[in-house]
């Protein structure tokens, strides 16, 4: 009898791992909006050294917010790029976003790739990154990207996004 159950528990068992999911459709934005939000958590991996931010940006046109966030809400740092440069935490820098987070963090993300990445769902975005959208989400009607992975081929750096909310702003 003992034997009769474990044996039909691994014929269940087997015939649920043949059972298909359904992959459901998502509509793609159609282009990339001159202004739009999105915000979650960055978890970034170097050799030996292993870091997780909240994050919230606010592009319009080419200028953005970015605000880096601590685990546990311990602090921020606010980057604002505009016509007259780049500032962190209302101080004016003379380095890009790429120079400044080399220097403060030791690793940097290609911040103005974003866009192609949440809205066009790229993963050619550069030579520099190799990309791997992991899941997607809907958010209003459109598929955004839920996971993605970044892996920068020179460099042993791992960014692994978690995207929260994006917003398109009218």
């Amino acid at each position: 009898m003992k034997w009769m159950t474990i044996l039909l528990l691994v014929w269940f068992l087997q015939g649920c791992t043949t059972l298909e999911g359904k992959s459901v459709a998502l509509n793609q934005a159609l282009v990339i909006p001159a202004q739009w939000q999105a915000q979650g958590r960055a978890s970034v991996s170097m050799e030996d050294y292993n870091q997780t931010t909240g994050f919230e940006i606010d592009f319009k046109n080419q200028h953005y917010v970015l605000i880096l966030s601590a685990p546990l809400g311990l602090g921020q740092i606010v980057v604002k790029s505009n016509t007259q440069g780049l500032r962190v935490n209302d101080k004016q820098i003379n380095l890009s976003l790429k120079q400044w987070m080399i220097g403060e963090f030791g690793w940097h993300f290609p911040i103005q790739k974003l866009a192609l990445i949440l809205f066009k769902q790229q993963k050619n975005i550069d030579h520099e990154w190799r990309i791997n959208i992991i899941s997607y989400q809907q958010i209003d009607g459109i598929g955004y990207p839920k996971i993605v992975r970044l892996n920068h081929l020179t460099k042993a750096i791992k960014i692994k996004l978690l995207i929260g909310k994006v917003n398109e702003l009218k």
